[in-house]
């Protein structure tokens, strides 16, 4: 361990073979899904390096986390730095581009990250242009609990986020699961060496509930960083300008906003059509229960009036048929009283 603190205090990119290029510090960019423990990676990796008291220097509050918003820096060296970026709570454009912003070292560092929808994410980049360093060295690190289940189309998106950091920095990023005695530790490795992951450290953070020192964590908090450093040292090995890749990372940024911008505005011309669509389907479906109430209406009164019009001609009958039978009666009375006069008239004659 001894030899391990004193390879990362003694780092300094002037001791690259081709000399620093131009940068002068690692920035070592924790990204992640909120709630996974980046601030309480960094709590360990701070009492670790300074080997003394434990404090909860990144406020971490346990629990689901997702409470860090801004860019806060903290030193371990005089090269070397961590950063808590703001996570995201999901993986859609527009949180990944503005984790795409925080890895490219696009947004100024202590500084509260607002999401904002858009074209908000370009003037914001274009607004810290003054605020941002080219001369540091960004290595991306994704920190990931395994206590979370990763969906299979979040696997997807890792892989292109991942690849994409890459692009951005220049390095694939390293893999920190924590939590490692809590989940399924073996399947989430398998998960992120399949989308391409070749450095992936796990650790169970100390916390303030449970700081006693360990030798096996320290040991795997120094060996994180020194291999952090030795990524560092072999991509500045290589040919590098700082000030061309910043310029080609906002690029990238920037063109990846103005796309996700113009794609969220198409979803609400669409949205919108949609609804459009939906409320005029919807006034159509009104208008034709209105016209079948009303034609229900018109039959059922059609029905009234005719059974009317039925009971009325049914009464006219009834009303007929008694005047026919009054007749009938009143015929059949004067031919009998005719006929009784007649036979009367008879027995008057014989007698």
């Amino acid at each position: 361990m001894e030899e391990m603190r004193q390879f990362i205090q003694s780092f300094s990119f002037d001791h690259c073979k081709s000399g620093n290029q131009g940068f002068d510090r690692i920035l070592i960019q924790l990204f992640g899904l909120l709630g996974h423990g980046k601030s309480s990676f960094i709590n360990t990796c701070i009492y670790v390096w300074e080997d003394g008291e434990f404090q909860n220097w990144s406020k971490s509050r346990g629990g689901d986390g997702g409470k860090t918003t801004e860019r806060i820096p903290y030193q371990l060296t005089g090269n070397i730095t961590l950063v808590d970026n703001r996570g995201c709570a999901k993986m859609d454009d527009h949180e990944t581009g503005e984790i795409y912003a925080q890895l490219g070292n696009l947004l100024p560092l202590g500084k509260t990250v607002e999401w904002s929808k858009g074209f908000g994410l370009a003037e914001r980049i274009v607004r810290a242009e003054k605020q941002v360093k080219t001369s540091d060295f960004i290595v991306p690190v994704f920190v990931h609990s395994v206590t979370k289940e990763t969906r299979k189309e979040e696997k997807e998106e890792l892989k292109i986020m991942f690849h994409t950091a890459q692009k951005l920095t220049g390095v694939f990023p390293i893999v920190v699961l924590t939590h490692k005695t809590s989940g399924a530790l073996t399947e989430t490795e398998g998960m992120f060496r399949d989308i391409g992951v070749d450095r992936i450290f796990s650790f169970e953070n100390y916390t303030r509930e449970d700081h006693m020192k360990i030798r096996g964590k320290h040991e795997g908090v120094l060996n994180f960083l020194c291999e952090v450093i030795k990524d560092a040292q072999f991509r500045v090995d290589q040919p590098r300008d700082p000030l061309k890749e910043m310029k080609e990372r906002k690029q990238y940024v920037l063109n990846y906003n103005i796309e996700s911008a113009k794609k969220e505005e198409r979803m609400k011309e669409q949205k919108a059509r949609l609804l459009e669509q939906a409320l005029m389907d919807k006034k159509k479906q009104q208008q034709e229960e209105e016209m079948k109430k009303k034609r229900m209406i018109q039959q059922r009164q059609q029905m009234e009036e005719l059974t009317k019009q039925q009971q009325e001609l049914e009464r006219a009958r009834a009303l007929e048929r008694a005047r026919q039978e009054e007749e009938a009666r009143a015929l059949a009375e004067r031919l009998a009283k005719k006929k009784n006069r007649k036979i009367l008239g008879i027995f008057k004659v014989k007698s």
